[in-house]
C-alpha cells in the first residue's frame, strides 16, 4: 500500500507528482514508521513532542540535545517528529524516492498544494551535505524528515535536532523561533543576534561561566507574550576549540576534542556548568555582540532597524520558510524590546560580570 502509494511519485520527468500522492506518502509512511520506531518524548516551549527515531542510540542522542526524555504522561502530545528511511517501511527504492530531491525548489510549491509546508536541499557541484526532504502538515502536527539513507544525514543535524519543523511548528503557532544566543540573570534575559563570528557562543560560554543562565547559544524560540519570552530549544553548545580553551582551561584540551563539521566542539552546558540551563525567561534586551577585545565591555543603545538588518540574514538564511510572518514578528519585537550594541573586552569572565550587570541594572 505504502509502496504504490510512494511510487506514484516516479514517473516520467513530464509528470510531476500530484499534492495527493505526496499526502498519502506522508501518512502512510508515518503510520508505518510509528510500528517499528523508537519512540521518545521531549519538551520544547511548553510543547509535548513525539520523536519516532530508526535507533534506540539515535532516540537518546536527539532527545539529548533536545532537553532530555520526559516520562510524565501528559495526555495528546502536541507533535509527532519521524526520522527514517521510506525504505525501512515498505516504501520504494532510492530511484523512486529521489523524484522528490529532484524536484528542488518547485517541492515547496508542491507541499503547499497538499496544504503542508515544506523542503528539499540538492547538492551543490562538489556533492556536499544538504537538508533532507523535510515535511509539515500544521493541521496535524505531523512532521518527517526523509532520507534514502541515514548515511545522507547532513552532519549539522544532530547538533540542532528538527530545527526545521520546530520552526515551522512553532510560526503556526504565532511564535518564532531565532537564530541567536541568550545570557539569563534572574528571570531576565538578553538575546545576542547577529551573523557568524559576531560573538553570540563565546559570549554565551563566558556568561554561563560567571554564574548566569542561558536558554540556548544558537536557536531559541521566542513566544509574543505582553512581555516577549525566550525558551530553550536545543541543550547544546558550540564553540571553537580556542574559546573554550579561554573559558574551561587548558586541562580540558588535554582530552581529545572532537570536532563538528564547522571544526566547532560540542559539549552539553550542564555538564560543565550544572544548573546553567534556563527553560524560559523574559526578554527585556535585544543585543548585537562585536569582538572589540576592548579594556572593558561596554553597552549602547542601538537603533532598532540597525539591529534588525544584523539579524534578519541569519534567520532567513538558517530558517527557511515562513518569511513573512518571520519579518513581522522581528520587526514587532525590536520595537517592543530595547536594543543594543555591546562591545565585548577579551577578557570571558570580565565579560560575564559585565553582561550580569547590564541585566541587574533593571535595563528596559
Amino acid at each position: 500500500m505504502i509502496a504504490s502509494a510512494l511510487s506514484g511519485v516516479a514517473q516520467s520527468e513530464a509528470t510531476r507528482p500530484s499534492a495527493r500522492q505526496l499526502l498519502d506518502a506522508l501518512d502512510l509512511f508515518t503510520a508505518r514508521h510509528a510500528e517499528r520506531a523508537h519512540q521518545v518524548r521531549v519538551r520544547v516551549a511548553d510543547l509535548s513532542i513525539r520523536l519516532y527515531m530508526p535507533s534506540a542510540a539515535m532516540a537518546d542522542l536527539y532527545a539529548g540535545r533536545l532537553g532530555g526524555e520526559i516520562n510524565t504522561c501528559t495526555g495528546t502530545d502536541d507533535l509527532h517528529f519521524h526520522l527514517g528511511e521510506p525504505g525501512s517501511v515498505g516504501s520504494p527504492d532510492a530511484a523512486n524516492f529521489a523524484s522528490y530531491q529532484s524536484l528542488g525548489p518547485d517541492f515547496e510549491r508542491l507541499a503547499g498544494e497538499a496544504g503542508l509546508i515544506g523542503i528539499v536541499g540538492q547538492p551543490d557541484a562538489y556533492n556536499n551535505p544538504t537538508e533532507p526532504c523535510t515535511l509539515f502538515n500544521p493541521r496535524t502536527g505531523v512532521g518527517v524528515q526523509w532520507l534514502t539513507s541515514l548515511a545522507d544525514l547532513p552532519p549539522w543535524d544532530a547538533g540542532s535536532p528538527f530545527r526545521l519543523l520546530i520552526h515551522w511548528a512553532t510560526a503556526q503557532r504565532g511564535s518564532r523561533m531565532m537564530h541567536a544566543g541568550s545570557l539569563v540573570s534572574g528571570h531576565r534575559a538578553m538575546l545576542l543576534v547577529g551573523g557568524g563570528g559576531s560573538g553570540k557562543s563565546g559570549t554565551t560560554l563566558a556568561g554561563i561561566a560567571s554564574g548566569l543562565q542561558t536558554v540556548g547559544d544558537d536557536y531559541v524560540v521566542v513566544t509574543a507574550d505582553s512581555v516577549p519570552r525566550v525558551h530553550r530549544v536545543h541543550q547544546l553548545l558550540k564553540q571553537d576549540p580556542a574559546g573554550i580553551k579561554r573559558v574551561l582551561g587548558p586541562r580540558e584540551l588535554e582530552k581529545p576534542l572532537a570536532l563538528n563539521w564547522q571544526g566547532k566542539v560540542e559539549i552539553d552546558p550542564e555538564l560543565y556548568f550544572k544548573g546553567c540551563m534556563a527553560e524560559s525567561a523574559a526578554v527585556v534586551a535585544l543585543v548585537l555582540p562585536r569582538i572589540a577585545r576592548a579594556d572593558q565591555t561596554t553597552f549602547e543603545p542601538l537603533r532598532p532597524q540597525d539591529l534588525f538588518h544584523h539579524a534578519a540574514a541569519s534567520m532567513w538564511q538558517q530558517l527557511p520558510g515562513a518569511q513573512k510572518s518571520g519579518f513581522v514578528f522581528a520587526t514587532a519585537l525590536t520595537r517592543r524590546v530595547p536594543t543594543w550594541s555591546m562591545s565585548l573586552s577579551s577578557d570571558p569572565f570580565e565579560i560575564g560580570i559585565a553582561v550580569r550587570r547590564f541585566l541587574d541594572s533593571g535595563v528596559s
